[in-house]
């Protein structure tokens, strides 16, 4: 596990108190964001169920609700090919009930025009059978902290 600490919340539970599956869980996104920052999607596909639903938040030229493991890959591998030093940086990841949330800052460099971008929102995963089945983009970090999404 990395240095980073990971402040769990689980109803009627201490925060930094982890059942067993959500320690589980919480090192399977780790290990999915770092592959992701090295470029082996394959890893992070093994970590999804096929009929993923994933959603993108309006200003994301991905914006709406989608459908399965191979338009997540395109989605992926779209933002990889797009920008220069892509990177998924996980903040700080937070239990909520069966969700875990993901505050991440993404940052890369446009491949066309070299210009830097950052942005800080919220990843929500939902986790089953140890796979995920739904994942959210969520800008407001804050909130997706406060209610799980």
């Amino acid at each position: 596990m990395s240095g980073r600490h990971h402040s769990v919340g689980v109803m009627g539970r201490q925060p930094d108190v982890l059942t067993r599956m959500g320690e589980a869980d919480v090192e399977a996104l780790e290990r999915g964001y770092a592959a992701l920052n090295r470029g082996d999607v394959s890893v992070v596909l093994d970590l999804l169920d096929p009929d993923i639903e994933w959603r993108e938040p309006g200003w994301s030229p991905d914006a709406g609700t989608h459908r399965g493991r191979d338009s997540f890959e395109r989605f992926v591998r779209g933002w990889l090919e797009s920008f220069d030093g892509f990177r998924v940086e996980p903040e700080l990841i937070v239990q909520r009930g069966d969700r875990l949330v993901a505050v991440v800052r993404q940052t890369g460099a446009g491949r066309s025009s070299s210009v830097q971008v950052e942005t800080r929102l919220a990843h929500v995963w939902t986790v089953s059978n140890g796979k995920a089945v739904r994942r959210e983009a969520v800008t407001e970090p804050e909130a997706a902290l406060n209610d799980g999404g």
